[in-house]
Order: C-alpha cells, then structure tokens, then sequence
C-alpha cells in the first residue's frame, strides 16, 4: 500500500485511458558510459543490459538499472533485493538536490546549496537541513519549499563536506557532458514544464535488510498539458546503484513488485500496470 500512496501523492493528472507497460527492466552490471553530448543527444554505445559480471571482494562498481524499449513512460516503481551479506549498496540515483524537480541541475540550485553550507559553516552552526529552503519559479508562480531532504544524501540530517562534494561533482560532470543520462534529464531537455520527482530508501535501511523498497520516478504533467506524447520513448535509465562488494560468494539482483504507468494515466487503482515476469531480468554478481 505505501507504493500506491506515493503513486497518489505524485500524480493528480487527468488523461485518456492506460494501456500494457513496454519495456524490459533490468540491472546492468556493465553499463559502459553513457552520456550527452555537446547538443544534448544521449549517446549510449552500451546500452543493452548485461546481466553477469564477476568482480573482486572490495571492489566498488557502478551498475544502471534500465527499463529498454519503453513506449510512452510516464513513471515506474519498483523494489530491488539482494544477498547484504555479499553486496552493500554505496549509493542510489538518479538527479540528486534537484531542488526545483525539473529534472536536471542548475547553477542557481548549486549556489543555493554551497551559500547555505558557507553560511552556517562561518556562524558555527550544524547545516542541519531543516534549516534549508529554495525558492523558484515554476512558470506559473514564485514557490518557496524546505526540502531538506534532497541536500541530505547519506541521511544524517545535516549537510556534510561530503554531501556538498558529491553534488559539486556531479554539477561538473553534467555541465560537462560526463554525467549519465537519466530519462528525467532527457525529458527536461525538452521544450515547457517537464517536472519530476524520485523517491528510494536510505542507503543505511537498503543494507540492513538487502531490500530497496518502492523506489519511484515519475514525470509531472500538468493538468493543462496534453496527455499524448508527454511519455518518454526509448532505452531509459532509471536509477545508478553503486555497490560495494563486501565477501566472496555470489548475489543476484532482482526485482519484486515492478510497475509503471504511461503517459495515459488516469486512475490510481487500476492503472498502475505490472511488468510482466519475461520482461523483469535477473542479474548475477560473482565476487571472487
């Protein structure tokens, strides 16, 4: 029921009826390095999923989870599991501190972020995040939210050297053309209001019970925007989960309660379409 209350939250849209989910999801344990290039077309010579790898205990390793061949993608959820006691998870995401939910980053949203760590960092105070807020302009009007928790990436309620490293990075590799291409910032790419919203589990409650539950990405589309050709069409990359390898032994990685809604969404209780079992890969990491 938690999957359904976060679809409800996320989507208040009207459209024309839903029809079956296309695609094939799976992890990619070797995803080779998708990026834009300088005009903004995603190049993606490796995007086909592949689903065995072998690395060495101790090793980190990037994976991307991709939903290839989707028609029409309005959102997806899902749950992922796997052996915590060969595997832990380092990291989980898609556009992190995407503060005003358009589906990429900005400067402005990068100097909001390093003005308020300056600013408690020269008063002596502890940058929790609640003390945070952001104020944009979505088009139709001046919003200002609190929203601590897209600046919180390991979850310890404050904003962290570390934390603020990694957003800068990212921010580097993205204006740069090096950052991975998730399906929200290829839709933000387009032309008007393209809105999105990601949800997914503390890194830390991933690894105590080997289960990320309900993760979920949807694009927003407003009530005034037509319904017909709003979806993103394509290979979509969903999520990068970075994994450390922690003992010797084998894990797979697989998927329990996946669904999406495409762009025809119009009721929350019976058009949430399940991924049927063929097109949900399993994936199996060896760690020597």
């Amino acid at each position: 029921m938690r999957k359904l209350a976060i679809f409800s939250v996320l989507l208040a849209i009207v459209a024309a009826p839903v029809y079956a989910v296309d695609g094939t999801l799976g992890f990619d344990l070797v995803p080779g390095n998708p990026v834009f290039d300088a005009v903004g077309v995603v190049v993606d010579a490796d995007s086909d999923i592949d689903t065995a790898v072998s690395v060495n205990n101790g090793e980190q390793f990037s994976t991307l989870v991709r939903l290839n061949g989707t028609n029409d993608l309005l959102g997806v959820t899902f749950d992922f599991s796997f052996d915590n006691s060969v595997l832990n998870v380092v990291s989980v995401r898609e556009t992190r501190m995407d503060l005003d939910f358009s589906g990429d980053k900005s400067f402005i949203e990068l100097n909001a972020i390093v003005g308020f760590f300056l600013d408690e960092f020269s008063m002596g105070g502890d940058a929790a995040v609640n003390k945070f807020s952001f104020s944009y302009n979505d088009g139709t009007a001046d919003i200002t939210t609190s929203p601590g928790i897209l600046i919180d990436l390991d979850g310890d309620g404050t904003l962290g050297f570390v934390d603020l490293s990694d957003y800068i990075n990212e921010f580097l590799d993205e204006f740069e053309n090096n950052d991975v291409p998730f399906w929200t910032e290829v839709a933000a790419k387009r032309t008007g209001f393209n809105e999105s919203v990601e949800v997914f589990d503390l890194v830390s409650d991933i690894n105590g019970s080997g289960v990320a539950s309900d993760n979920t990405i949807v694009l927003l589309r407003r009530p005034e925007t037509a319904a017909a050709g709003f979806g993103f069409d394509g290979d979509a990359i969903l999520l990068e989960v970075v994994f450390r390898a922690v003992a010797a032994g084998s894990s797979d990685l697989t998927f329990q309660d996946a669904s999406a809604i495409n762009e025809n969404f119009t009721d929350i209780n019976t058009d949430i379409e399940p991924f049927a079992p063929a097109n949900v890969l399993t994936s199996t990491v060896t760690v020597n």
